[in-house]
C-alpha cells in the first residue's frame, strides 16, 4: 500500500527551519511555484508547524522502528534566505540549490549532500558520517567535525575552511578557500587548490605516511593550509600548476 503524503505551507517569510529528526531522508530544494511547502509521511510520528518566522519540523522515533528511512522534502522559494539546523539520528541530508543563511547539521550517523547551494556560514558535526560537497559558496566559514567518515568537496568556495575526522579520508578538488586546515588521526589527505604554489604558506605533517611536497612559506604569500594526520599520507597540488604543466 503506497504511504499517503501530507503537504504543510507557508505563505509568509520564513526566517529559520528547524528540523528534530529520527531515521529521516531530508530534502530541501528550490521552490518552483515561489511557496515554500513541506511533503512528508502522513504518520503520528512526523508533524510541521509554523510560528514566529521559524518553520519545525519534528519526526520522533517510531513505535516500532523500521531501518527504512521516512523522506521529508522541503521546497523553499528563492526569496527567502532562511537559516537551517538540522539534528537527529540515522539522517540523510540532501540540499540543493537555493540561497540560504547559516547551515548547521548535527546527527549521530548518515550523509550529508550539498550540492550547488549558497550558505553564509556551514557546520556539519557528528559521529560517523559521509560528507559530499558539490558546486557550494559559503561566504563565511565551512566547518566539518566528524568521528568517522569520508570528506569530499568539488569545487566549492569558501572564505574559511576547516576539516576534521578522527578517522576517515579528507579530498578537496578546486577548492577556492585562502585558509584552510584538514586534520584526521587515521586517514588520508588529498588537496587540489584554486590558485598556485606562490600564493599559499603551507605546513604539512604525518607521523606515519608520505608528503608528497615540503612545507612552504613563500614571499607575499597571502593564503594558508595546513594539514596534518598522524597515520596517512598527505597530497596537496595546485589547480594553476597543474594547467601551467599541461600547457
Amino acid at each position: 500500500m503506497k504511504e499517503k503524503i501530507l503537504n504543510f505551507s507557508v505563505d509568509t517569510d520564513v526566517n529559520s527551519i528547524e528540523c528534530d529528526l529520527y531515521c529521516a531522508h531530508l530534502i530541501l530544494a528550490s521552490a518552483d511555484d515561489g511557496k515554500l511547502t513541506v511533503e512528508y509521511p502522513d504518520c503520528k510520528n512526523v508533524n510541521a508547524g509554523f510560528g514566529d518566522g521559524t518553520l519545525i519540523i519534528n519526526q520522533q522515533r517510531r513505535k516500532f522502528f523500521a531501518h527504512k528511512k521516512q523522506e521529508i522534502k522541503v521546497r523553499v522559494p528563492e526569496h527567502t534566505v532562511p537559516a537551517l539546523k538540522i539534528s537527529g539520528r540515522h539522517l540523510a541530508v540532501e540540499i540543493s540549490d537555493g540561497i540560504y543563511g547559516e547551515l548547521a547539521v548535527t546527527t549521530d550517523d548518515g550523509d550529508v549532500y550539498l550540492s550547488g547551494g549558497s550558505f553564509g556560514e556551514a557546520e556539519i558535526t557528528g559521529g560517523d558520517v559521509s560528507v559530499y560537497l558539490s558546486g557550494v559558496t559559503v561566504k563565511g566559514n565551512l566547518i566539518i567535525k566528524i568521528d568517522r567518515g569520508n570528506v569530499l568537496a568539488e569545487n566549492t568556495f569558501a572564505t574559511r575552511c576547516e576539516c576534521r575526522a578522527a578517522r576517515g579520508n579528507i579530498g578537496q578538488v578546486n577548492l577556492n578557500c585562502k585558509d584552510s586546515s584538514f586534520d584526521t588521526q587515521k586517514g588520508n589527505i588529498t588537496a587540489n587548490l584554486s590558485g598556485s604554489a606562490s600564493d599559499f604558506n603551507t605546513d604539512l605533517f604525518t607521523n606515519e605516511g608520505t608528503v608528497n611536497r615540503e612545507s612552504e612559506k613563500p614571499d607575499g604569500a597571502e593564503g594558508s593550509f595546513h594539514a596534518y594526520t598522524k597515520k596517512g599520507n598527505i597530497v596537496l597540488d595546485f589547480e594553476k600548476d597543474g594547467q601551467k604543466e599541461n600547457a
